[in-house]
């Protein structure tokens, strides 16, 4: 008995073991992720006082070490470098909840760091112990000790941020293995120091290679642009490899395309790529040879970084053959030495002469006269800042006829107008004055020492505009002595915040500093075509220097329409910093292209450039007083919703009298009401955009007013759509009516770009400022429709919206969606919001002008309001009463 009585005992025991066992069962390290940090591996403190360290992700299958890598990032942000780092961990070793062994972790350069741009290989010694977990979806943490060394000599290492010896303490976790997508996938890589060619800054030699996956294959290549920031763009179709090996964890292949050096040239290349893949991050190495024109090869080698995404590009898919340009009719190219030439031809004089002497003529000249010495114009200025440098701090308060960077050019035009050389004299005076060092009344303009490349590339455009309209009356040695002086710009003292950066024309054109994403870039290519195309093939250039600089200009302006503006109007960082790169340079470096280059790119199948202005200036503009609704990823001091206040700057001004000359024929009339009736609406204040001080302003008015070639204005509706898109970002605009200050407009963004502010849903009339809650970033939107009157409907992942502007409702304006309510419920009897209770939750939004709203019912995913019914099936609203656009 006492036997049995044992027995079943043991039985017991055995079973209430395996049930805990069925409840907390060990877990399967040998098929498993496992994230190691060294912490203290990088020598000194990260921001807020924390060990700088790299962490080290890694998998197991079946008992092997599968891939890894490394990054050395504290959540998300660089303490060392930007790179990634190869890992090999086939040294180490996992037994009884110990890993013990080996890593060694190549310490690949990014373009900044270290400065000797030398890859370096760490041998990190692993003594470690995996405990119980922290959290329910680990199988376990990791805590121990490391220790790892580095070849080289201490200052060579101090120099780098490494040192020779560390150790430290190792934390982390274990979890679940998931095994990466190969079936639709895009592998996005970073590839470091490609591009062959003259630079002193590496990142300048990146570029982005995309390939796509589907069902384990590569199925399609691409090549792109970098820029400072780490953005890809200008992506463009090169050959799929056919020689490629890829699994889950890894991939190889071999590519062939073609690329231009930072000089210019044209480079082909044949590399192979080893990458590793541990979940969505990739690192590996690249090598092969590129061949010149000439046929010589040379070999080379480096690194990438990547990132998967789901979704594969398929290049044929891709393709918009569309031009971005077209030629213009019975265009004639101008022949060395022939001025003017970048607005206007000499065979345009005399109808520039003539609109000077009507009555809005008159008062444009008087405008300009009065710019330029702050009088008359019959005088060289003597009004100037004292300011030595840039960013100075004198508090100089500028008035009309201050010095500035386009003095001479409004001198310049005078000329032409009266065809009396003592105003190209005083245009002379004032480029003399430019060289000797006085700066602009903004003291970060000048020819010496500017404030970087943003104000460097205006700068030398402005002047150049003045040697096109001063080329007939300067004598030769003069002319040449400019032209030459803008082809060899180079300043070495100037530079953001007066940290020199060595600016010269070759590098503002063939490798700006920043890219498309950025608001410098179009100040910088905008002032250097005009300086490039001011001088082209005329005496004393060089002739090929100048043609290889204008093919890599046309490409920069694609490249600001692909990396920084979308094709339907809003950029990259919001509407403030977006006129930075736009007025005083780029929107006149496209009018010039069209009028000396013969290449149209307003009046094509595409809305990229004439949306630039037609979206923010026209479709989101209500007033008067003008006001938008603003959004930005940049300070308050870029801008705000109220541009009534913000059109007398240099980037902030302009923007009509400006870009008239650069938007499609068909949009002038939509823009000219716009200002007529929202921007300034007083005629008898009208200035025709000239409230800043520059004197370029009054001269573009008079060349590009859209009155004086005979356009009147016509109402918007008329000419544009009243909804539209922007791909890129996908940022939309519904409006119902260009009428007045009780327009109303509905505005969202969904890929919107990191900072952004707000990223609510926007809704603007009746004179209030409403928001609702925000989309889920990066949705793919997977429904759009647009309606005749405003109105539509739009669905991106869980967010789906209806904007209703039909008055069927009853109300002027109904918006439903699936996003939450706004945080700050209307205070107004004009607009009354709603929460539908069901699945999804509702929120809707009436704007009534009578303060009478609609009664709104919801029966399942039916809703009326009053006449209109909406409904909501497969994740999008329909509206009963609804007109296509």
């Amino acid at each position: 008995m006492k036997r049995l009585a044992s027995v079943a005992s043991l039985v017991m025991c055995l079973a209430a073991g395996v049930r805990a066992a069925d409840q907390n069962p060990m877990p399967d390290l040998n098929n498993a992720f496992f994230t190691v940090v060294l912490e203290g591996f990088f020598p000194g403190e990260a921001r807020g006082g924390a060990v700088k360290r790299i962490n080290i992700y890694t998998l197991r299958l079946d008992g092997k070490w599968i891939s890894a890598l490394g990054t050395p990032t504290i959540q998300g942000r660089p303490i060392w470098n930007t790179a990634r780092m190869l890992v090999d961990p086939s040294g180490l070793e996992l037994r009884d909840n110990r890993l013990t062994g080996t890593l060694r972790i190549t310490l690949v350069p990014d373009p900044w760091v270290p400065k000797d741009q030398k890859a370096r290989v760490a041998t990190a010694t692993i003594d470690a112990t995996v405990g119980p977990p922290s959290a329910a979806e680990q199988l376990g943490t990791l805590s121990g000790t490391w220790k790892a060394t580095i070849p080289g000599t201490d200052e060579e290492l101090a120099a780098a941020g490494l040192q020779a010896r560390g150790e430290g303490r190792i934390s982390g976790g274990v979890g679940k293995p998931t095994i990466p997508d190969v079936s639709d996938a895009s592998y996005d890589l970073a590839m470091y120091n490609l591009i062959p060619g003259k630079t002193g800054d590496g990142f300048h030699r990146r570029r982005a290679i995309s390939l796509g996956v589907q069902q384990g294959k590569i199925v399609s290549a691409r090549l792109g642009q970098m820029d400072m920031r780490h953005n890809m763009y200008d992506f463009e179709t090169i050959e799929t490899p056919d020689e490629y090996r890829l699994d889950p964890h890894s991939f190889s292949c071999r590519l062939r395309f073609q690329a231009q050096s930072l000089d210019g040239d044209t480079v082909n290349f044949n590399i192979s790529l080893e990458g590793r893949r541990v979940a969505d991050f990739m690192v590996g190495t690249w090598k092969g040879i590129y061949v010149t024109d000439d046929g010589r090869e040379t070999p080379v080698e480096g690194f990438f970084r990547g990132d998967a995404r789901k979704g594969a590009v398929v290049s044929e898919m891709m393709k918009d053959d569309r031009p971005w340009f077209v030629p213009v009719k019975d265009h004639r190219p101008f022949a060395p030495g022939e001025h003017p030439r970048l607005f206007f031809r000499k065979s345009d004089v005399p109808e520039l002469r003539r609109r000077a002497e009507t009555p809005e003529g008159k008062k444009i000249i008087a405008r300009l006269r009065l710019l330029l010495n702050g009088s008359d114009g019959e005088s060289m200025t003597t009004i100037f800042n004292p300011a030595t440098k840039a960013y100075d701090t004198n508090k100089y308060k500028a008035r009309p006829g201050a010095y500035s960077i386009s003095h001479a050019a409004g001198y310049g035009f005078l000329y032409q107008l009266t065809g009396d050389a003592k105003y190209a004299g005083f245009a002379r005076q004032c480029i003399e004055k430019a060289w000797a060092g006085q700066r602009s009344f903004d003291d970060r303009y000048s020819w010496v020492a500017p404030g970087g490349e943003l104000r460097a590339g205006p700068t030398l455009g402005w002047y150049a505009v003045a040697y096109d309209l001063c080329y007939d009356a300067w004598d030769p040695e003069f002319r040449t002595k400019v032209a030459l002086a803008i082809q060899n710009y180079s300043d070495t003292a100037g530079g953001e915040w007066n940290k020199p950066e060595g600016i010269t024309l070759r590098k503002m054109v063939l490798t700006p500093k920043q890219g498309p994403a950025s608001n410098h870039y179009g100040a910088v290519v905008g002032g250097s075509g005009l300086a490039v195309l001011a001088i082209k093939d005329d005496p004393g250039t060089d002739r090929e220097l100048l043609q290889k600089y204008m093919e890599v200009l046309e490409r920069q302006v694609v490249r600001h329409f692909l990396g920084g503006w979308g094709d339907g109007g809003y950029y990259s960082e919001g509407w403030g910093a977006s006129t930075v790169g736009t007025q005083g340079g780029f929107m006149c470096f496209l009018q010039a292209l069209k009028v000396a280059w013969g290449h149209d790119y307003m009046n094509v199948d595409r809305t990229s450039v004439s949306y630039l202005t037609m979206v923010p200036r026209c479709l989101m503009i209500i007033g008067p007083p003008a006001v938008m609704p603003y959004r930005s990823n940049m300070p308050p001091s870029y801008g705000s919703e109220n541009f009534y206040r913000e059109r007398d700057g240099f980037s902030h001004g302009g923007h009509y009298c400006e870009n008239f000359g650069a938007i499609a024929d068909k949009f002038k009339p939509a823009l000219l009401w716009t200002y007529n009736h929202m921007v300034e609406p007083d005629r008898e204040k009208d200035d025709f955009d000239t409230p800043s001080l520059y004197p370029h302003r009054p001269m573009m008015a008079l060349i590009n007013w859209p009155t004086f070639s005979g356009i009147t204005e016509k109402n918007p509706a008329e000419v544009m759509p009243r909804v539209t898109r922007d791909r890129l970002y996908e940022y939309f605009v519904f409006r119902n009516r260009w009428q007045d200050t009780n327009d109303i407009l509905t505005t969202f963004i969904i890929n919107y770009p990191k900072g952004t502010r707000p990223r609510d849903v926007m809704v603007w009339g009746l004179g209030l400022r409403l928001t609702l809650g925000e989309p889920r970033p990066g949705a793919k939107v997977t429904h759009f429709q647009p309606g005749s009157d405003g109105s539509g409907t739009v669905t991106a992942g869980e967010f789906a919206i209806a904007i209703d502007y039909s008055g069927a409702s009853g109300a002027d304006a109904l918006i439903i969606t699936t996003a939450a309510a706004g945080k700050q419920p209307p205070q107004s009897p004009k607009a009354r919001l709603l929460t539908l209770q069901g699945t999804p939750s509702l929120t809707v939004l009436t704007l009534s002008s009578t303060g009478q709203h609609p009664e709104i019912k919801r029966d399942g995913n039916t809703i009326t309001a009053g006449g209109q019914t909406i409904t909501f099936a497969d994740g999008k609203f329909t509206l009963a009463k609804f007109r296509t656009q």
